[in-house]
């Protein structure tokens, strides 16, 4: 079974969830086994699954949106998840200012990169002006702008203008390797540090939402389950040689721009859509030929993956915070990996099991939870 009851693409939700894995473990538990797996392929990371998938995604949902309803509904909708993503981004920045109080000027710099807040409340501005994202809390910003600029890209493909949206996006994409602007860039703080190319990393989010705008119509699911073993014989030759041909004398000196990530070298962008698209059939073929549990803790976890990237960011303030202080050794940082992790898996089935569909929903939820548990016990009495 490929696909929930709810119509859901399952593959697509375990990627989802290994994209949160990679991330998690890369943030918590780097250099050890437990980060390696979703760290073997070079130049591939859960950031750029994460940016691909989401554009991917959205081109699904909004084609099959517009179609049954309306261009007006999409927009809404769209403009009501940029406004969650705002305000979850704005929730990491606080929670930054918020733990630099239980660290030491030194400790807070190396955990979060990001100077200590002298002037809390220019701290709390930068917060909620989205400039002052600690580390491991930084994607929301980048994924909140894709999502702003598709507010004008599905508008067009809705035109069936799809090959305007690629020509433009690859042509920003050039420029954005030859001639980077200030407008381009995102900062860890106001003249801080450059954490991504906004106009290099849209690449990989607009061609993937062209390619999930015509999803049904190009019936890509399929075409990738023929396609899987020359997939994944390419992605392994890919895998195996790449860093050596990337190393070699004729090619090193230009291996800044061809794998940097900050400005997504292009050898980034093809990897990812490679791997991608090799283990989107792979998460295919084990659905189909096992029980969905064996990937049940990905496909929760995917399903709920803006939660889960906002858990592991608290997380990664919170936990050398209150619970064990920096730097940790091999075995402690794994537990706490895993530990984030299954916070994530644990918060999404828990939001499936009690049909927590939108959070903003969850207080009247409680309150009528609550009244109904009055009235029961009242008639109870009777």
């Amino acid at each position: 079974m490929t696909r929930s009851a709810h119509g859901r693409d399952l593959a697509i939700d375990a990627l989802r969830g290994l994209a949160i894995w990679s991330m998690v473990s890369l943030h918590f538990a780097d250099g050890t086994w437990a980060a390696e797996p979703t760290h073997l392929f070079p130049y591939m990371d859960g950031m750029s699954a994460f940016v691909l998938l989401s554009g991917l995604v959205l081109g699904i949902v909004h084609q099959r949106w517009i179609s049954r309803f309306s261009l007006r509904y999409s927009v809404d909708r769209l403009i009501r998840r940029i406004a969650v993503l705002y305000v979850c981004q704005a929730a990491i920045g606080l929670a930054a200012v918020v733990a630099a109080q239980a660290f030491t000027r030194r400790e807070f710099r190396r955990v979060s990169l990001l100077p200590y807040p002298d002037d809390v409340g220019e701290k709390v501005r930068w917060a909620l002006g989205l400039r002052y994202l600690p580390s491991g809390g930084n994607i929301l910003l980048l994924y909140l702008i894709l999502m702003i600029l598709a507010l004008a890209v599905i508008p067009i493909l809705m035109r069936r203008w799809w090959p305007l949206v690629v020509v433009g996006s690859i042509g920003l994409y050039v420029v954005s390797q030859t001639s980077t602007a200030g407008w381009m860039v995102v900062t860890s703080f106001p003249g801080g540090l450059e954490v991504q190319n906004w106009a290099a990393w849209q690449v990989l989010f607009v061609v993937a939402l062209v390619i999930g705008w015509h999803w049904d119509r190009l019936r890509v699911p399929e075409r990738v389950d023929t396609a899987l073993p020359v997939l994944v014989a390419v992605s392994l030759a890919v895998g195996l040689t790449v860093r050596d041909v990337i190393r070699s004398k004729s090619v090193v000196r230009h291996s800044g721009w061809l794998i940097d990530k900050v400005d997504l070298g292009v050898v980034r962008v093809i990897v990812a859509f490679l791997v991608v698209t090799t283990l989107y059939g792979v998460f295919r073929a084990v659905l189909r030929w096992t029980r969905r549990d064996v990937l049940r803790p990905l496909v929760s976890t995917g399903a709920r993956s803006l939660d889960s990237y906002v858990i592991q960011a608290l997380a990664l303030l919170a936990v050398p915070a209150v619970l064990v202080a920096r730097p940790w050794s091999p075995s402690t940082a794994m537990t706490v990996a895993v530990a984030v992790f299954a916070t994530c898996w644990l918060w999404a089935e828990a939001r499936s099991r009690f049909r927590i569909d939108k959070l903003h929903r969850l207080p009247i939820q409680m309150v009528q939870a609550g009244a109904a548990g009055i009235q029961r016990a009242g008639r109870a009495q009777r």
